[in-house]
């Protein structure tokens, strides 16, 4: 069994240096801290970039600190640094952070940084490859990285890749903007598992794939030839555990507790509200401020009765907005405790530093209420912290609707961070909520963090890319291979009876709109004739071209069957065309005008008037719009086909209105009746050869043209390795 290479854009330690000596210490904070226990057990090997601090160290140092790395099962990726600059704090820091958060003031498209990006994915590309071995399942994290997946499944094809995006995706409207929004997509889809915080940012992601690379999905499912994608939506939890028991071994004995309440000068009826967040616009943190000045404003009774402490950590990267972001953010926090505080009294208690998790876990005892509202975020792991360590089902906790744990968080009080006015009634709803009301919403929040934590998390998104692995294995055996082939051929050379059942575009030849292109060419002409001229063969074409078209094409054989227009028209040899049963077309002149109506308002789509049937295609129109149409359409023609004894097909991007109970496998089935016959083998590529490979025995050969879901027991790649099956048949059959 295989081992599982978790990659991501830092490696889980850091280094550090203590009375001179450099050393190593796990890193804090992102998502490496709900992966430390499944790392510290051994059961995974990271790769990643070590860090500003490695790179500044000396040669000598900086061995004996890679060396230690891989003794802990770490992989040191070295950036150079423009890599550093136009990668991380670039491309990542100023393209992707921005636009994904919705703030496109913010982005900046330059074509270093996008060079930049591809580069460092690369060479992330090359370490994996040198890690990794058959059998491994790599696990990539985040925005840093998106390209890599789909690096390595053109390196390493037979890899298990699974890839989690932690921050938010956006909707198409904002990322169609992002230039490079094809490339992108096509790395994210190298993975065969494809993870999200939230089903919206799932939606998204899918929207994208459908209207940029024109690629559909079902079920959450995307099929890319032979290889099926999953998409999923994995909520991040906590250590739910850990800050139970620390929040137990805390009480009244943290020194940090006894301080607080020594220098804020504790009342009994004085309440402390947190705020914690990184320094960065998507946080919302100014109007976090905005709207505790605007609850002091319109409740003075609370003036001395309320505290917020107020914690900014310092940012990753440094960039011209966040010196904008910090200085608006001292201005107001000195302009509230101007204008509110006094000797007795300061309503924001102001720390511009980073916090241990040790600090995180009193703090979050010790205050009454937490405000987490960002304007956007992938999840928000303090949110669910905080809430983990009120043992005693005290506090209350307020939380941005665009959070993503504001998804599984709805006991919370939810406020729209933009509302100044909803928000400044939250807090007093906070401060007056009663205690049982207390313990009741967070008894139902304890609940639920505590059975979807971070282990249940990291087991759910490696047993679902298992799960993949497993559905393609699967597709994979059902791929017609040199075995099956030799199969069918020595069935072929034994049986005394056969017949084949051959779909004509997209089987025979490539489908074309234009008849010219679409006509037979002389290699299939070849193939025709030899099916045809083995006396053992019964050949029937069966398409959904019209008679016309097939007479015009292939009228020369005369010891071929055809079937046009999906089993209306039928040609015995040595007979003339006829129908299958007698059917009245009168129906069209009351359909026509409705379906003409949803051409009128779906751009991009076509009426397709065939002898005995009315197919609206769209191919070609918005993706999304064309799918809302055909829900419309679909609707409406039930009601007005009730009565009517017709069928609607529902096929890819086309809906066909026809009599009911005409198509191709009702024509397959009178075939089969006339004889008995000991083979039989069926392909097609279309929606209505499904009626054909559902209609045949099981002893059947049915194979199913591309990699679409079929009925068909195989699959063949293309209209070349069909006649090349042909072929094979026809050689060895003599």
């Amino acid at each position: 069994m295989g081992k599982l290479i978790i990659v991501s854009n830092r490696l889980p330690l850091q280094v550090v240096r203590e009375k001179g000596e450099a050393g190593l210490v796990s890193r804090a904070g992102i998502f490496t801290s709900g992966l430390h226990a499944y790392y510290n057990i051994g059961k995974c090997e990271w790769i990643g970039w070590a860090g500003n601090r490695a790179d500044s160290l000396e040669m000598e140092e900086k061995k004996k600190i890679f060396i230690e790395l891989k003794k802990k099962d770490c992989h040191p990726l070295e950036l150079t640094k423009n890599d550093k600059s136009d990668h991380n704090a670039g491309f990542c820091s100023k393209t992707v952070w921005p636009l994904f958060h919705y703030f496109l003031q913010y982005s900046r498209f330059e074509n270093k940084y996008w060079k930049a990006y591809k580069r460092v994915n690369r060479k992330f590309a090359e370490k994996v490859k040198k890690v990794a071995k058959k059998g491994d399942k790599i696990w990539i994290h985040d925005y840093h990285l998106m390209l890599l997946p789909g690096m390595l499944r053109e390196d390493m094809p037979d890899l298990s890749i699974g890839f989690f995006l932690h921050i938010p995706f956006p909707s198409y409207e904002i990322f169609k903007i992002l230039p490079w929004r094809i490339e992108i997509l096509k790395g994210m889809l190298g993975a065969d598992l494809i993870g999200f915080h939230t089903f919206d940012y799932e939606r998204h992601f899918m929207s994208c794939v459908r209207r940029l690379l024109g690629i559909d999905n079902k079920l959450n499912t995307i099929k890319l030839g032979e290889r099926t994608v999953k998409i999923d939506n994995f909520p991040m939890g906590i250590d739910f555990d850990y800050y139970v028991k620390q929040s137990e071994k805390l009480h009244e004995k943290s020194k940090t507790i006894q301080n607080l309440k020594k220098n804020f000068r504790q009342k009994e009826d004085v309440k402390f509200i947190l705020s914690v967040d990184r320094l960065d616009y998507a946080k919302g943190i100014p109007n976090r401020l905005d709207a505790f000045e605007l609850f002091l404003e319109k409740n003075p009774s609370y003036h001395g009765k309320v505290v917020l402490i107020f914690f900014v950590l310092p940012a990753y990267e440094i960039v011209d907005e966040y010196k904008v972001l910090k200085k608006r953010v001292d201005e107001t926090v000195g302009r509230i405790n101007g204008k509110y505080g006094n000797i007795d009294w300061i309503p924001v208690r102001y720390f511009y530093r980073n916090v241990t998790r040790e600090e995180m876990v009193e703090f979050y005892n010790f205050c009454y209420a937490a405000i987490i509202t960002p304007f956007r975020d992938g999840m928000n792991l303090v949110a669910k912290e905080f809430v983990a360590c009120k043992t005693d089902g005290r506090g209350v906790l307020i939380l941005s609707e665009h959070t993503g744990a504001s998804r599984e968080m709805n006991e919370a009080l939810i406020v729209n961070p933009y509302n100044n006015l909803e928000f400044a009634t939250a807090i007093k709803d906070a401060l007056k909520m009663p205690l049982e009301e207390q313990k009741e919403r967070n008894s139902v929040l304890r609940k639920r963090l505590k059975a979807y934590n971070v282990k249940k998390w990291t087991d759910h998104l490696l047993e679902s890319l298992d799960s993949v692995k497993g559905v393609q294995e699967i597709n994979y055996t059902r791929k017609i291979s040199d075995k099956v082939i030799n199969k069918i051929a020595s069935s072929y050379r034994k049986s005394s009876k056969r017949i084949f059942f051959l779909d004509y575009d997209g089987t025979l030849t490539g489908f074309h709109n234009d008849p010219q292109e679409a006509k037979p060419d002389k290699e299939l002409y070849s193939i025709l004739d030899s099916l045809e001229g083995e006396n053992k063969n019964t050949l029937v074409i069966i398409s959904g071209r019209d008679k016309e078209t097939l007479e015009e094409w292939m009228g020369k054989y005369k010891g071929i069957c055809f079937v046009a227009e999906h089993g209306v028209w039928i040609k015995d040899p040595g007979e003339e065309w006829g129908m299958a049963e007698k059917i009245d077309k009168n129906w069209m002149d009351i359909i026509r005008p409705t379906i003409d109506f949803y051409v009128d308002r779906t751009p991009g789509s076509i009426l397709e008037e065939k002898n005995y049937s009315l197919v609206w295609h769209y191919r070609d129109a918005d993706p999304d719009l064309g799918i809302q149409r055909s829900w419309e359409l679909k609707a409406e023609l039930r009601d007005l086909v009730s009565n009517l004894n017709l069928e609607i097909m529902d096929g890819d991007k086309v809906i066909e209105i026809k009599n009911s109970g005409i198509n191709k496998g009702r024509a397959a089935s009178l075939k089969l009746a006339e004889e008995e016959y000991d083979f039989i083998i069926a392909l097609g590529d279309d929606w209505t050869d499904e009626y054909t490979f559902g209609a045949l025995p099981d002893k059947a050969f049915t194979i199913k043209v591309g990699t679409k879901s079929t009925k068909a027991a195989y699959y063949i790649d293309s209209v070349e390795s069909v006649r090349m099956l042909l072929k094979k048949l026809t050689q060895n059959g003599q």
